[in-house]
């Protein structure tokens, strides 16, 4: 990420937070110099959002072994029409209602932080909406998103210096290998060539997850990088806001949680497409 970046993570949560409040429903394309992304609104409520550079819902659950293939495949048989297929994997008794908000949520928010640390150079709402694999029901307050999407970029700023990011090459050393059980499934596909984010795919883990166990990897030695990300000004730089409130934890995908509150009064305001620059983003209401 080159200098003079250090607005990305601000255009999109600008972006995303200004569309929240005119409470619009559709698809908001990403657009970056690497990698873009979309991010779906309901309402002005968070129902999806996906990245390349993150595991979606399905790579959660198939490649952490929460669900076979073979179940996988039945139930996506039996999702029609679009849309069905959470209300399929809940009635096979694959996963939970509640598990399925989770595992949802973990994808959308994964996602929202990669895009927050690229090179996002425009950002544009569009009214037609991309059908998620599996949405988030109720959708999520985009406030909330938001704030935690501000708390991790605050977190990820302390890593620069370690060289800890999505497109990192660790490699293993010959430390020890750890005691926890995550971080040790981690550290034996470890091979120098995979980056932080290929792990996240093999692993079926949320790309910031990873990134934590990979920090703590580093710092007790048991892997290194070799060229460590430059100290330039970028969206990692962002440490939040103090009245963003406490951040919202998501680790493992449960098989019961609790109840993440009713959905809000659905109001379509249906905005016309345009497009908004990095430029032409703040101060305009």
């Amino acid at each position: 990420m080159g200098a003079g970046t250090a607005a990305d993570g601000y255009v999109l949560l600008d972006v995303l937070s200004r569309l929240g409040e005119e409470r619009f429903s559709g698809t908001l394309r990403a657009e970056g110099a690497r990698v873009g992304g979309t991010v779906i609104l309901s309402s002005g409520l968070l129902v999806a959002a996906e990245t390349p550079v993150t595991p979606g819902v399905e790579a959660l659950l198939l490649r952490s072994g929460r669900i076979a293939r073979q179940d996988w495949a039945g139930a996506l048989a039996e999702a029609i029409p679009p849309g069905g297929l959470r209300g399929a994997l809940v009635g096979r008794g694959l996963l939970g209602d509640a598990s399925a908000q989770v595992v949802t949520q973990t994808a959308a928010l994964d996602a929202l932080f990669a895009l927050a640390l690229e090179d996002v150079f425009a950002c544009v709402p569009d009214p037609d909406v991309t059908d998620p694999l599996i949405p988030l029901n109720p959708g999520m307050d985009v406030g909330r998103a938001v704030r935690e999407t501000r708390r991790r970029l605050g977190v990820a700023a302390g890593w620069r210096e370690l060289g800890v990011h999505a497109r990192a090459h660790p490699r293993a050393t010959a430390a020890a290998p750890p005691l926890d059980e995550g971080r040790a499934r981690i550290l034996m596909r470890v091979n120098g060539r995979r980056t932080v984010s290929d792990l996240a795919f093999e692993l079926g883990r949320g790309l910031f997850a990873v990134m934590v166990d990979m920090v703590l990897l580093y710092r007790d030695g048991q892997v290194a990088f070799d060229q460590p990300r430059p100290t330039a000004t970028s969206a990692l730089s962002w440490p939040g806001h103090p009245d963003d409130g406490p951040p919202l934890v998501i680790s493992t995908v449960p098989d019961e949680v609790d109840d993440l509150g009713p959905p809000a009064d659905p109001v379509d305001s249906g905005p016309r497409r345009r497009r908004i620059s990095r430029r032409g983003t703040r101060g305009v209401r």
